[in-house]
């Protein structure tokens, strides 16, 4: 394995032993029903530490692929039956009402919009516990991300392919700062991590011709 590969294992099973950590910590593996406020506080800053973390793996992996993926093959999509006339199409309704939807991580960030100055309004006090459901999610998909990376990097490589053609600038990564004592070795790959991200990313940039 070269020294990049090296690296990206390297950076990968520090990951994974970051996601084991937070699941021990919590007790997530016991699917307990609720957690106390401050545990569920302390598990939101692992996992947004982590899905930074992921992101960047997932965008360093990608950037080697985007000038080797095969073309994608345009699907004709099914044509979607008329309705007839005077009947309602009410699968809209059913799809709100079915529930809270499965989460989903998402590849790349959103975009950062300011948030307009409010004032404070009276709230309800926090419940002392927090439904542990969502986090047990999070990290199960996060875990089966880590389980097998490539397909999720091959997904990104298209996206990048697609914001170079179109004459984007080349993305910019943020060191992912652990909110916690996430350990030397976890805090040397994210700052390594982003620092050879944002040179592979301007090489494929360059390289474009």
């Amino acid at each position: 394995m070269d020294e990049i590969g090296d690296f990206f294992s390297g950076a990968l099973t520090t990951a994974r032993d970051v996601l084991a950590d937070l699941v021990v910590h919590a007790g997530l593996q016991l699917r307990p029903g609720v957690l106390s406020r401050g545990m569920a506080r302390q598990c939101r800053v692992r996992l947004t530490f982590l899905m930074n973390y992921i992101r960047q793996l997932i965008f360093l992996l990608a950037a080697g692929m985007i000038d080797t993926l095969p073309p994608v093959k345009a699907r004709a999509g099914a044509a979607r039956a008329k309705q007839p006339e005077g009947v309602e199409d009410v699968t809209a309704s059913f799809q709100a009402a079915s529930g809270p939807r499965p989460w989903h991580f998402a590849l790349a960030p959103g975009h950062y919009t300011p948030m307009p100055a409010m004032t404070d309004i009276p709230s309800r006090p926090k419940p002392d516990e927090v439904p542990a459901g969502r986090f047990i999610e999070k990290v199960i998909v996060l875990g089966g991300i880590l389980a097998d990376p490539a397909p999720h990097a091959r997904r990104m490589a298209r996206a990048l392919h697609r914001w170079r053609a179109a004459g984007e600038m080349a993305p910019v990564s943020l060191e992912a700062v652990p909110g916690f004592r996430a350990g030397r070795l976890a805090e040397s790959f994210a700052q390594a991590l982003s620092i050879r991200l944002n040179e592979a990313l301007a090489v494929a940039w360059n390289d474009s011709g």
